[in-house]
């Protein structure tokens, strides 16, 4: 069997009529099942321990030891505690055999002898309930050791800041709830659907809750995470990114400072006005740092992959890998422009949207994505900080001479075409219509307006 290929399903078929052992086999021959036959459970129970199958038809009366008491061993075997188990009966009088089968875990019975379509219409139902079974397996191996590691990061940070209380009974209460749907995993097979809401539900709140504490320990520019999660779900939805590409970025946004969780109080809750250029350096590392410990449960792949990257330069000059252009992930590129525009408009007061953009549009091309702040802009447009900040959006073809420019144009390369302020002329008109025609601009520009 090549890496590539799928396993076969592996059926096992135990019954002392080898006739009967003999249809089962005909049954299974040229299908996509492998399959073992055995004339006793003592038989049966040393194949299964070698086979391991998925699903398992046994007789329930035989010769030596009955088949219940060959469903009670199996089902006592870590290794099958997820494969199917069917009795077979042959005579009415012995359902109440079949109902104590069932009591001890069965999982269904037909009553002999059985048509060749049944019996496979039944294997395909079941494999496809033993497939969940294993997905729910694995699942909640991972969410077990996830939830060990939240307990361990609740009860650190109960020893380091008091003012932290609230917090970690949201994040208890959370984990109480957890911690409920675990006990009650092996009844969620007829309950899937509504289990995958609750555990949505619950991952949501482990997310606010760290977005909490990680502005918790932001004594200035608190709500700069909440900020850029705002703004980068506006610049995601006007690139017309997937549900979760944009759901990705925006627990991204919300999480992209958790790195700073591994450093000093002393550091975090310092005014970053007077921070050293040591204490800069060391704590531009942080998205590295959060991302590293982000990548290690399941579902924040993707999530830590952006982090890790906002600090890459749109020219391939940033850290930590020097990425350049597509190369860097969208959301990466999405934050890191509404970071530094929370930073410079939102949390700062007595400023201008406008000279703060023209700042950022000064590196853009060289450190930002040019079609990213171009959105950045209509954002800054739709929610100024300031009310004198007024501007219009006007497609390329309503332009007239005159004008001003409130936002650079850029090619969709980076390189700059016309920069933010100037006057538009008949040529500089003409310049961008050539351009936006060929497709290398976007058909809107922003203009200062005029009261």
């Amino acid at each position: 069997m090549t890496k590539n290929t799928p396993r076969k399903a592996k059926i096992l078929c135990v019954d002392d009529d080898s006739a009967l052992l003999a249809i089962y086999t005909k049954y299974l021959e040229n299908t996509e099942y492998e399959s073992r036959t055995a004339v006793s459970a003592e038989e049966g129970l040393e194949t299964a321990k070698k086979f391991v199958p998925d699903i398992i038809i046994s007789d329930v009366v035989m010769q030596g030891e009955s088949g219940l008491n060959f469903c009670k061993k199996i089902k006592k075997l870590p290794y099958l505690s997820t494969s199917i188990f069917i009795f077979a009966s042959g005579l009415a009088v012995e359902l109440d055999d079949v109902v104590k089968g069932l009591d001890i875990g069965a999982d269904d019975y037909f009553i002999k002898p059985i048509n060749k379509k049944e019996l496979l219409a039944k294997i395909r139902s079941f494999l496809r309930i033993k497939s969940q079974r294993d997905e729910l397996v694995y699942a909640n191996k991972k969410l077990s050791k996830a939830f060990k590691y939240l307990k361990s990061y609740k009860d650190e940070n109960e020893k380091k800041n008091k003012a932290l209380f609230k917090e970690k009974e949201m994040l208890q209460n959370s984990l109480k709830q957890i911690s409920l749907l675990v006990k009650d995993r092996e009844r969620t097979n007829k309950k899937l659907e509504l289990y995958n809401k609750a555990h949505q539900k619950s991952f949501n709140s482990v997310i606010t809750i760290l977005s909490t504490i990680i502005d918790s320990k932001r004594q200035y520019h608190r709500g700069h995470s909440k900020k850029v999660s705002e703004i980068s779900i506006f610049i995601a939805g006007e690139l017309k990114l997937s549900k979760v590409r944009i759901r990705n970025i925006k627990i991204a946004a919300l999480l992209h400072e958790i790195g700073k969780l591994s450093f000093s109080d002393r550091l975090t809750m310092k005014n970053p006005e007077k921070y050293s250029q040591k204490e800069r350096n060391f704590l531009y590392q942080h998205p590295v740092k959060g991302a590293a410990l982000l990548e290690k449960f399941s579902g924040f792949e993707k999530i830590a992959k952006i982090i890790r990257h906002i600090h890459e330069n749109f020219d391939g000059t940033g850290v930590p890998d020097g990425l350049r252009g597509d190369e860097i992930p969208i959301g990466s590129r999405i934050i890191s422009a509404a970071g530094i525009f929370d930073n410079l408009v939102y949390r700062k007061k007595n400023t201008l949207a406008s000279n703060e953009l023209e700042r950022i549009e000064e590196e853009t091309g060289t450190k930002y994505d040019p079609t990213v702040v171009r959105f950045l802009r209509k954002y800054a447009n739709l929610y100024p900080a300031d009310k004198t900040d007024k501007t219009k959006e006007l497609s390329v073809y309503d332009l007239k001479p005159g004008m001003k420019l409130a936002s650079g144009i850029f090619t969709a390369s980076g390189t700059k075409l016309l920069p933010i302020g100037s006057l538009l002329t008949e040529d500089s008109i003409n310049q961008i219509a050539r351009h936006s025609k060929l497709g290398l601009l976007v058909e809107t520009v922003f203009i200062e307006e005029i009261e």
